[in-house]
């Protein structure tokens, strides 16, 4: 595989959709459950405030999810962590609030950044060659014309279905005219 193709690949893969619905929260279940796992088998062990198995899960949760869920699952890990680990929320051990804080900070700049880069890496053009023939696809939502290629994951309106059905009426016309002239010697 080419390095064009890989870098394609891995920008397809950053812009997609985050995962939705049953997959999603299957995601954010695994992500706060696993490191919860981890955590209570290394309870006696450690000492103290520990959100470390944590982080990797929020960074993979930042890339697969949308923000919000991502957010939720860091909430859910303090929330796991002051209650089940810690004690009781009215009775915090000293360590408690400085780490919860400093994990959500973390945790808002992975997101952040995750957020940050699917949006700067969309714009550009994707140039997988697994493109069906015909790779436009035009839709119409609320009287407007959207035109989708295959591989790029936001689509371009193009007008009202009015204006776009005159456009392409237009653009018929100019080709069979071509076609026209061009057979005459």
């Amino acid at each position: 595989m080419m390095l064009g193709e890989t870098g394609a690949r891995v920008r397809k893969w950053l812009v997609l959709t985050p995962m939705t619905g049953r997959i999603a929260l299957v995601c954010a279940i695994s992500a706060v459950g696993l490191p919860t796992a981890v955590r209570a088998a290394i309870d006696g062990v450690v000492t103290g405030c520990e959100f470390t198995p944590y982080v990797p899960f929020v960074l993979v949760s930042a890339i697969v999810l949308r923000w919000w869920q991502a957010a939720l699952v860091s909430l859910a890990a303090v929330a796991i962590m002051g209650g089940i680990f810690e004690g009781s929320l009215l009775h915090p051990t000293p360590c408690f609030m400085p780490a919860a804080g400093t994990f959500l900070g973390t945790s808002a700049i992975m997101i952040g950044i995750a957020s940050v880069l699917r949006r700067l890496v969309a714009p550009f053009p994707n140039t997988v060659t697994d493109q069906p023939e015909g790779g436009i696809v035009f839709s119409l939502d609320k009287g407007h014309v959207w035109a989708n290629w295959y591989g790029l994951a936001t689509p371009v309106r193009l007008g009202t279905r009015n204006e776009v059905s005159y456009m392409m009426q237009d653009f018929l016309a100019q080709e069979e005219l071509a076609k026209r002239l061009n057979r005459q010697p």
